[in-house]
This record gives C-alpha cells, sequence and structure tokens, in this order.
C-alpha cells in the first residue's frame, strides 16, 4: 500500500469547463495525494468562479473545493500554473498543441 505524502501535490486541470475536465476534478477534489490549484479553461469561463463558469454533466455534485475557483485561461503564461507539480489537460486536440 503507497504510503501518504505529507504535503499533497499541487495540480492543475486545463480544459476544466470540459466534460473530461470534470472527471479529472471530481476524482482529484477527493484524492489523497493532491490538492486541485488552478483549473483554466477558454477566455469565455477566464476570470469567473468555476461554479458560474461550468454546465456541470456529472451525476456528482460538483464538488465544494472547486466552486470559488477562478477560472484562468488556457495560457502557458497563466497564473497558477507554474506551482503545480502536476498538470492534467482535458483540451481537445486543436487547441492542446497551442498550450
Amino acid at each position: 500500500m503507497p504510503t501518504i505524502p505529507a504535503r499533497r501535490i499541487k495540480v492543475g486541470v486545463l480544459g476544466a469547463t470540459g466534460t473530461v475536465g470534470q472527471r479529472f476534478i471530481e476524482q482529484l477534489a477527493i484524492h489523497p495525494f493532491f490538492q486541485l490549484h488552478v483549473l483554466g479553461a477558454s477566455s469565455r469561463s477566464a476570470g469567473q468562479p468555476y461554479v458560474k463558469a461550468v454546465r456541470w454533466k456529472l451525476s456528482t455534485p460538483l464538488p465544494e473545493v472547486a466552486r470559488g475557483m477562478i477560472v484562468q485561461e488556457c495560457t502557458p503564461e497563466a497564473e497558477g500554473f507554474s506551482e503545480c507539480g502536476v498538470i492534467f489537460s482535458g483540451l481537445d486536440t486543436d487547441v492542446a498543441g497551442d498550450i
């Protein structure tokens, strides 16, 4: 059985408002090793609290930890991503190459 790290690893999610991004958030919110640190999406969603930017599609409730997080635009210089140990991507392939 793996040992739980003393400090959880900060993670980011690109494409956070899409279905794949939502699934990442659902799972990462309860993961014992990871801490949701930053959420990225399109410029339409950037600057908004996640709860207002997303149309939640999953049958499980939107995790409390993500509700108030301010969505960042998916750009290499977006605030918070450089502090992450891991970044998960739910971006479409047509946009992912640019990032």
